[in-house]
């Protein structure tokens, strides 16, 4: 988000003289950016977000299973399996959910 004391350091002081002095309106328009964001906004967020983590849910709940069908076998080399299995997802999926948390909420 720009800070409006910076637009309006940019904008104010760019002008010829006895232009008037832009308004806020003026510089919003001339940025092409939102300087406020509004429950509109940060609906959409929410629900993709909540999308996000039932998928995610649905995703360790799999992931789970299969690990179990690797260790019911028994064997070293299986059960070595199930634990590179479990620590792949923690190192992309959990890190991942971790980060797409965080960025929304900067996203406020």
């Amino acid at each position: 988000m720009i800070k409006l004391k910076k637009i309006l350091s940019e904008s104010a002081w760019n002008r010829k003289f006895g232009e008037p002095l832009p308004t806020l309106e003026d510089v919003i328009e001339k940025k092409d950016s939102s300087v406020n964001e509004g429950p509109q906004d940060q609906r959409p967020a929410d629900k993709e977000v909540q999308r996000l983590v039932k998928a995610e849910g649905k995703l360790r709940e799999r992931m789970l299973k299969l690990e179990q069908v690797f260790l019911r076998d028994g064997n070293p080399n299986s059960v070595k399996l199930s634990k590179d299995l479990k620590k792949v997802y923690k190192e992309t999926v959990t890190k991942f959910m971790r980060e797409m948390i965080k960025i929304r909420k900067k996203f406020k």
